[in-house]
């Protein structure tokens, strides 16, 4: 199975053109033997990743139900309307922030997993706080 994988990935390359650089490659499994995955990375020779992990921000192989889950989404917003930046603006202007922080931060990561009831009070906490 392994070497197939390998053959596919090289069939790729040759239609395609590109380049597959296996040192960069990570290999990660769910629901299998970390050994299995550490022999297959080995004969690949590419590296080994364990579940959770990062891609694009998300945590992948997470529990969306819980709170930590949610934290980088509060966090980031939290970082974007910091109260000293309301000292600056207008009513409009903190109203028109709100409004892009509070559409585009979470809706990327809100999108894919439906969080707690308790992530979406924290978030219009920190918006009430800031207007």
């Amino acid at each position: 199975m392994l070497m197939s994988l390998k053959t596919i990935l090289r069939c790729y390359e040759m239609a395609s053109g590109l380049k597959i650089n296996f040192f960069k490659l990570k290999l990660t499994g769910i629901n299998a033997k970390r050994h299995s995955l550490e022999v297959y990375a080995k004969s690949l020779h590419c590296s080994f990743m364990c579940v959770p992990f990062k891609y694009l921000g998300l945590e992948v192989g997470g529990n969306p139900r819980k709170k930590q889950f949610c934290e980088p989404v509060v966090n980031k917003v939290s970082a974007r309307l910091s109260a000293w930046k309301s000292r600056f603006l207008s009513l409009a202007g903190s109203l028109c922030l709100v409004k892009v922080v509070l559409s585009f931060i979470p809706l990327f990561y809100l999108s894919f997993f439906k969080a707690p009831e308790s992530v979406y009070n924290r978030i219009i906490c920190i918006q009430r706080r800031f207007l």
